[in-house]
């Protein structure tokens, strides 16, 4: 590279020194520039020439004369430079070619080719004038634009008045200054002649009135015209002025000054522009700036939410991928035109959720319990009290019709009811003046009014508020137009739509309207200045308050919807842009029927924002429970997805079965057969007498009866006679059986009124009728199972309840036990039932089993999932020996099939409830009770615990996947953020886990916790029908120390393979014995594809119509390089019904058949191809003898030799020939001293070979070499060697026993032999012998002539 660079460097020198002394004429020109470059160019290559020594061919002389030459003509043409300051120089360029080519440098190659590689710079002609005003440069593109020998003249030139006024002429419309004008007179003259360019020439002005960052315009002067042309000049940052021109004359030279331009920005909404109302669509300030002429502007965007459609510059439009290429060189007004970005907008808010008329586990309503209990005021007033709902959906507790005062707009008050509905949808339906603000920190609501803490100002504050529910994970929706943003849904926690704004605007249930939200934004204004508002259309309470203090809408009350727009400009300080303002946004449904809610903003750079953290307090846990594999239902299964690409997705499902007796959200549906023992015993009394206690008539009393309870018509008849007559009670009866008396008439709150059941019918009651009490042991029961039923409905209105009841038939003397199926088991239906409870009749004995065996054919017909209940209900040991029997069989019966039977006895002795808790019931599930209080407790007990579950936590799942699947990046990419723990294991399994999960009970069928992973089979995996997707049992859900294996499903998974071409080389007289089996196992590649079951059936034709077995093909001896071609067959196990049903898709199952065949080779018939590649064994013979040996008069030396192939028999013939007329395949060479010729036999076959030379007169055998890489030996008058086989030890003795040949050892490369032979002559001269050719000739007819001479013509001997 150094030597390189010298060389260049040397030519560059001898190139100045060309131009420097060529005999061009150069008149009053130099260039400064370029002598310069030459000159540093000399030095630092002299400098290197000296050092590059003789390699580089250059004398020190020759650079020393070349420097002295250098400085001479430096030293001349600056001197030439000093004395014409002030006047015009010019350079002309000379072209150096010739003074290349006539130099002689040196005759290196390398010297050569540098010169030819070097780029000639391309040189300009540069006129420079310069004084103390001005610098004018003028610059040629070709130097004959202006004629040998012309110089540059530069005068300056008088601004005259006139030239003044062509001046303002000329720049009238232009917004630049004219600080400072100057005139100069350019031209060219040459003989005291002014010329012409004859071509455009740039000019460059430099004058000390244009500073740095000035601008300047020129102006050619057309004196005949009086007027200014623009010369379209431009003015560099550090002041050039630069011009083009094709003629020179007086040139007027206007400095501006300042050359910064002033762009204004304005920022508009596209889709409300309207040019005669520009200021409507603005939507941020303009912006001012100072830019350089032709400047870009890097960012057009200011609006944050906004895309910029178009931009106009000066009225001129460009569309947005024209924006980069604008370049501002005049003072301009840039208008942005955007569009707004669409999008969607997820904000925090806070939700609660209002109880208003709540109901306790007895299934009474709780007035302490409300969201208005009194307890949750501040204050103990009540005349101003603020309610959620209205005053008659209120309990009578917590009614409160509070009265305030409205202001009106004219100053007037008047009354406002606030917590009473009010209709339209005028001023008189708002009622203002219920919230005043908020505190310092925005999370406390300010109230005018006393309220029961319906926006709680932190979780604590929420935990403590009765009837108050933070509703968690809920969110607003709304659509995002620019900076607008408009409600349009409410999310939940598992981000399904809860509710959509407008209409039927109920996030928690089509019947919940009673409801608040809270949720605050903040924003800035910056340079905002579009519309700043918010409107809200709905019902009931809207507060929106602006910065905590200010409420900017005030649409209070219980109405029907409102409208209200707050513009915000009304309120905010515009001069302070950066403070961050703060909208909070209170909506409350109230009540009374309707929910309506619109909400619509427009503000910049804002966020929905969650001030209040009103997430409740953890609630201590409950004593830990010990789960059972009966807790939980869980499921995984298996379904194609993809056929072709072999995808299948797996689904894992948990539902939690685990009851508790805490209240709960999730709901558990069960199915629940009652059997009620209704022997005689159940009408005796609990308490008091056994008759009917009068209560008054139902006129009086209707208002005051319990809904909740049974009630008895007490009937009365006129008895007695007249006139003494009195009304006697008729209401009790006496059982048939067992003599008991009883209430005959049951009153019951049914089809939504009292009614009285008589005649096997409820009958309205009338006014007159006296409702009466019985406290009897059937009362009790009736009440109890009443409040199952209801709670059961009210919780778990899915389960499924039936009714089978015990009693006797017959008379004191005649009777017997029966059992009843008096309602069929059937989804729950609260008044049906109640009906039949309540109409029940006791009698007779006690014979549970006969109510049990109606309650065991019921629960048999379930076909569902639920569990299984059967809820006995008895007063008394059963009357005989038998019938104690038989129930503990008709228990164990239910029991053994999984069904969970429960007791419940009233007034038991031990004896019959021990009996009851260890033979009849299941573990834990027998109850006792003495009162009706604690019977009816026990069944709310019941009802409680076996439809309210609770949620299994600290589970663990985890599965194993088959290594033959495997998850895609983007699977694991979703398990892993769905919080799953993913491992690719050594052993090529996959193993997903999920850790500490929650599994709840199943919620309107759907189960309580579930997963989806998606897997698809490995490529490197073939396929086929039955195969699992998981490892057990390392696959599994575990909790509380239970760990249950989870399912194994089978799938069909396409078999798609290929069999592998493959290649043997053997050698010739081989078969494929020892080959084709190995072949066929690589051809199935079984090692890695598990295609060791394949069948390969093998054809000697392409087109598969031969079919050769594999026993023939190992018996083929292929003489030359065959193809043999291969199909495959793979055996498939038959498809299950379950991996069918499994791998069904649209209806069609998929599966591998019987058989698959392997894919064919691109548009063939065949899979593989097996090529068998003959390879062949080479003797190469040798014959040396000496040169002198050979006499052309005793005819050419002949010799023959045989090759033997021993192992097959097969001989062959070679003969060399010394001579002229040697045999074509031989190849001789004379030396020194002997000839040699040499012949080669190719294409031998495997074998053990004998080389023997035949008797040659004149000459004997002097020895046998071999040079061969096989086994070979030399013995006597021959030599033996082996190819195509190997020799088991070095110590051959060439018995067959000895060698050895199979596909896997090196006999393939025994394949070249090189026997040479010398000779020595043995006859004597002259003498010709039986082996030397003679050439005998004659003719026909004619008499024949002898002769001595030899075939080769020779009759005298070579030596002589």
């Amino acid at each position: 590279m150094k030597f390189a660079a010298s060389v260049k460097k040397v030519i560059a020198f001898l190139l100045c020194l060309a131009l420097l002394t060529s005999d061009v004429t150069v008149t009053n020109a130099t260039s400064v520039d370029t002598t310069d470059v030459f000159a540093e160019i000399s030095t630092e290559m002299l400098k290197e020439t000296k050092n590059a020594g003789q390699e580089e061919n250059v004398s020190e002389a020759d650079s020393d004369s070349n420097a002295e030459d250098l400085s001479d003509t430096e030293s001349s043409e600056s001197t030439k430079v000093t004395s014409n300051t002030g006047n015009a120089t010019g350079t002309e360029a000379v072209e150096g070619t010739e003074a290349i080519e006539n130099t002689e440098v040196t005759e290196s190659t390398e010297a050569t080719e540098a010169i030819e590689e070097t780029e000639q710079p391309e040189l300009k002609t540069v006129f420079d004038y310069s004084n103390d005003a001005v610098r004018v440069v003028v610059t040629l593109s070709n130097e004959t634009d202006l004629p040998a020998g012309a110089e540059l003249v530069v005068a300056p030139v008088a601004v005259t008045a006139e030239m003044e006024a062509s001046i303002d002429k000329a720049m009238e419309g232009e917004s630049k200054e004219k600080e400072e004008v100057v005139a100069y007179d350019i031209s060219f003259v040459k003989d005291g002649k002014e010329v012409e360019p004859g071509a455009t020439v740039q000019v460059q002005l430099s004058l000390v009135q244009v500073k740095e960052g000035d601008s300047a315009s020129v102006y050619h002067f057309d004196e005949t015209k009086n007027e200014m042309v623009d010369m379209n000049a431009n003015t560099s940052a550090d002041g050039e002025v630069t011009f083009g021109t094709d003629h020179f004359s007086k040139y007027v030279i206007v400095n501006h000054g300042d050359n910064n331009v002033t762009v204004t920005i304005e920022h508009y909404d596209n889709s409300k522009y309207q040019a005669q109302d520009e200021q409507s669509a603005k939507i941020y300030s303009d912006d001012v700036r100072t830019m350089t002429p032709g400047a870009k502007i890097n960012d057009y965007n200011k609006a944050l939410n906004w895309d910029v459609n178009h931009v106009q510059v000066n009225g001129k439009t460009f569309s947005q991928s024209e924006l980069e290429n604008i370049e501002i060189h005049e003072d301009s007004v840039v208008k942005v035109f955007y569009q707004a970005k669409n999008t969607d907008y997820i904000g925090e808010a806070s939700f609660y959720d209002y109880e208003v008329i709540p109901y306790d586990t007895a299934g009474q309503q709780r007035a302490d319990l409300s969201i208005n209990a009194d307890s949750n005021y501040p204050s103990e007033q009540k005349d101003n009290r603020f309610t959620v709902g209205t005053v008659s959906q209120n309990l009578s507790e917590n009614q409160y019709d509070t009265v305030t005062k409205k202001t009106g707009k004219n100053g007037t008050t008047t009354d406002q009811h606030i917590n009473v509905y009010t209709g339209g949808s005028g001023e008189n339906a708002k009622k203002t003046g219920i919230v005043t603000g908020l505190s310092d920190d925005y999370k406390e609501v300010l109230f005018s009014v006393n309220e029961p803490g319906v926006f709680p100002k932190d979780g604590a504050t929420a935990a403590k508020t009765k009837g108050l529910t933070v509703k968690e994970g809920y969110r607003l929706k709304f659509s995002q137009s620019g900076d607008t943003y408009e409600l349009k849904e409410v999310l939940d926690k598992e981000d399904n739509v809860a509710a959509t704004a407008g209409a039927d605007f109920l996030p928690f249930g089509n019947n919940n309207f009673y409801f608040g939200i809270r949720y605050d934004v903040t924003f800035t204004l910056g340079d905002y200045i579009g519309e700043l508002n918010y409107s809200f259309t709905g019902d009931d309470d809207l507060w929106v308050i602006l910065d905590g203090k200010q409420v900017v809408i005030d649409l209070g009350g219980i109405h029907d919807a409102l409208t209200d727009t707050a513009d915000l400009w009304n309120y905010i300080d515009r001069t302070d842009k950066n403070k961050e303002h703060h909208l909070t946004i209170l909506y409350m449904e109230r009540g009374a029927g309707k929910a309506n809610c619109n909400m619509k903003f427009t503000l910049p750079n804002a966020s929905v924002i969650k001030v209040v953290d009103d997430n409740v307090p953890d609630i201590p846990p409950e004593d830990p429970i010990v789960f059972t594999e009966k807790d939980v239902e869980y499921h995984k299964t298996a379904k194609l997805t993809d056929w072709e690409n072999r995808e299948y997705q797996i689904a894992l499902d948990a539902s939690s079965l685990a009851t508790s007796q805490s209240t709960v959200e999730k709901i558990q549906t069960v199915d629940a057969m009652m059997v009620f023992d209704l022997s005689g015993s159940i009408n005796e009394i609990l308490s008091g007498e056994n008759q009917l206690k009068d209560v008054g008539k139902f006129s009086s009393v209707k208002n005051n009866l319990d809904i909740n309870k049974v009630y008895y018509w007490n009937k009365y008849e006129k008895s007695g006679w007249w006139p003494w007559t009195y009304d006697k009670s008729v209401g009790m009866g006496t059982a048939a059986v067992s003599g008991n008396v009883y209430a005959k008439y049951p009153v019951k709150y049914v089809d939504g009124q009292w009614k009285k059941y008589v005649n096997v019918s409820y009958q309205s009651i009338s006014d007159s009728d006296v409702i009466a009490t019985w406290t009897s042991r059937i009362s009790a029961l009736k009440d109890a199972a009443s409040g199952f039923v209801t709670g059961i409905s009210d919780t778990s209105p899915d389960s499924l309840v039936g009714i089978a009841t015990f009693y006797g038939i017959g008379d004191e003397w005649n009777s017997s036990t029966e059992g009843k199926l008096n309602h069929g088991l059937s989804k729950v239906n609260k008044n049906e039932m109640i009906k039949s409870i309540n109409a029940l009749f006791a009698d007779g004995g006690t014979s549970p089993q006969k109510g049990l065996e109606h309650a065991y054919s019921e629960l048999q017909k379930a076909k569902d999932d639920n569990r299984k209940y059967v809820i006995l209900f008895s007063d008394g040991e059963p009357s005989s020996n038998n019938d104690k029997t038989q129930t503990e069989k008709s228990a164990e019966k239910l029991k053994g099939a999984g069904y969970t039977v429960i007791t419940v006895g009233l007034g038991l002795n031990n004896e019959t409830a021990a009996w009851l808790g260890e033979k009849v019931a299941s573990a834990g599930c027998a109850f006792t009770a003495e009162t009706a209080e604690e019977l009816n407790k026990i069944f709310q007990k019941i009802q409680s615990t076996i439809t309210q579950s609770r949620s299994l936590t600290g589970v663990q799942v985890t599965d194993v996947i088959d290594a033959r699947f495997e998850l895609t990046d983007a699977e694991t990419r979703r398990l892993r953020a769905d919080g799953a723990q993913v491992n690719v294991n050594e052993d090529g399994t996959t193993t997903i886990t999920w850790l500490n999960q929650e599994v709840k009970p199943k919620e309107n069928g759907a189960s309580g916790w579930q997963k989806t992973i998606h897997i698809v089979a490995k490529e490197s995996y073939l396929g086929g029908n039955n195969v699992t997707t998981n490892v057990n049992p390392d696959s599994f859900l575990s909790f509380g120390g239970t760990q249950l294996e989870l399912p194994q499903p089978t799938v069909n998974v396409k078999i798609d393979y290929q069999i592998t071409d493959t290649a043997d080389t053997i050698f010739l007289g081989e078969n494929l014995e020892n080959y084709a089996d190995d072949a066929a196992v690589r051809m199935k590649n079984a090692d890695s594809a598990g295609l060791s079951q394949v069948n390969l059936t093998f054809y000697t034709d392409k087109n598969c119509k031969e079919e050769i077995t594999q026993e023939n093909l190992k018996k083929e001896r292929p003489e030359q390089d065959t193809t043999y071609y291969a199909k495959a067959f793979l055996p498939v196990e038959e498809a299950t019904d379950d991996s069918n049903a499994n791998s069904t898709l649209n209806g069609v199952i998929y599966k591998n058949e019987a058989q698959v065949e392997a894919a064919h080779a691109d548009g063939e018939a065949y899979a593989g191809k097996y090529d068998v590649k003959v390879k062949t064994g080479t003797l190469i013979l040798t014959k040396k003898i000496s040169k002198k040996d050979i006499r052309a008069c005793e005819g050419d030396p002949i010799f023959t030799f045989k090759i033997t192939n021993q192992t097959t028999g097969d001989v062959y013939y070679k003969t060399l020939r010394f001579g002229e007329n040697s045999a074509e395949e031989q190849n001789t060479t004379t030396g020194m001293f002997n000839v040699k010729a040499q012949t080669t036999l190719e294409g031998l076959a495997q074998g053990i070979y004998k080389v023997e030379e035949l008797d040659t007169m004149g000459f004997t055998l002097k020895e046998f070499t071999a040079d061969t890489n096989c086994a070979s030996q030399i013995a006597g008058n021959s030599a033996q060697f082996a190819v195509g086989i190997r020799s088991r030890d070095e110590t051959c003795s060439f018995d067959a026993k000895d060698f050895v040949t199979t596909a896997a050892d090196l006999h393939l490369q025994a394949d070249c032999v090189n026997v040479t032979a010398r000779n020595n002559k043995t006859r004597s001269d002259g003498k010709l012998t039986d082996t030397d050719a003679v050439k005998n000739q004659f003719v026909i007819h004619e008499k024949a002539n002898s002769t001595t001479d030899v075939d080769n013509n020779f009759t005298t001997d070579v030596r002589k």
